[in-house]
This record gives structure tokens, sequence and C-alpha cells, in this order.
């Protein structure tokens, strides 16, 4: 009996520490992937983040070619990995908000369309930079800081396009059964 329990629990020990060198590993390829960003911040064309046009229309217009433009299909190859890697760890809190700043990061363009200068080379820099504190002080085993009063803002702003974006297309679903 006792032979049996002493393999269970070398069996147990054995797949927590491979578990631990996994998560390790994704951590580790989740802050290479940040760090990627932030070196292909640097290059962000500066009118993308300016929040300044002719008009409304016009600034929309240059928020549609900048989704469309090199420099952002270029990030967008950049969240995949970095994505994986975060669904990988457990920590939820961590895993939940560099999630949202993936989420913000990859439609950064359609937060400036409605909020014009908002998500520009400095501000979007700052959120990786932010989420690589959060992942180094998980890493460390200290607290998370807090995200930051800006990074709460962005937040916040995302939330709101998304809940109007549901709420539009609700009111379209329901609208269209009325009519059929």
């Amino acid at each position: 009996m006792l032979s049996f329990r002493a393999t269970v629990y070398q069996q147990k020990r054995l797949a927590s520490e491979r578990r631990e060198a996994k998560e390790g590993a994704a951590a580790a390829a989740l802050a290479g992937e940040l760090i990627r960003m932030r070196r292909h911040l640097a290059g962000m064309p500066v009118e993308f983040g300016r929040g300044e046009a002719r008009d409304r229309i016009a600034w929309v217009g240059l928020m549609a070619a900048a989704r469309e433009s090199e420099w952002n299909t270029e990030f967008e190859d950049i969240f995949a990995p970095a994505e994986v890697a975060t669904y990988t760890l457990r920590h939820e809190v961590l895993r939940t908000r560099i999630l949202g700043v993936l989420e913000i990061l990859n439609h950064w363009w359609a937060l400036n369309a409605i909020h014009p200068g908002t998500m520009n080379k400095d501000s979007m820099d700052e959120m990786v930079k932010g989420s690589l504190e959060w992942l180094g002080a998980w890493q460390r085993e200290e607290s998370i800081p807090a995200p930051s009063a800006a990074d709460v803002r962005v937040f916040e702003m995302w939330q709101k396009i998304q809940s109007d974006r549901l709420t539009k297309k609700r009111r379209g679903t329901s609208h269209s059964r009325a009519q059929g």
C-alpha cells in the first residue's frame, strides 16, 4: 500500500512539474511576443494615431486604410501566438487582463475610429508594457499590479463599443423577426 501511495505521489508531482514547465514556457513565449509588439509599434505610421483629419468621414476613412495597411497586417501576425500562449496561463486574472489587452490592440483601428487619437503608438506601447509588468509580477510570484487609469479607461471604452454593437445587433434581429 505504501508503494502505491508513493507511486501516486510521484506521478502527481511529475505532472505538476510538467504543467509548471509548460506554463513557464508559455509565459516566456508570451513575453517574447509582447516585446515583438512593442518593437513593431515603434514603426507605427504617425497619421494612424494622431487623431487628426479634415473631418469625421476622413478620419474613419483613414482608420479603414489603417486596418488594411501592411503595417497592421504585420501587427496582426503577432496576435495568434500571443493569444495561444495567454490561454495557457492558469492565473485567471492575468489571463483575462492580457486577453483583453490583446483584443483591444488587435482592433485598435476600430477604437480609434470612434475615439480619435485614443490608440496611438504611445498609448498602445503603454498597454503592452503594462501586460509585461503583470506577467513579470506573476512570474516572480508577486501581486499582479492593477491596470493603469489609462488602461481602465480604454477597457471601459471598448466594453461600451462591444455593448452598443450587441444592442444594435439584437435590435436588428428582433426588427427582422417582427417584419418576417
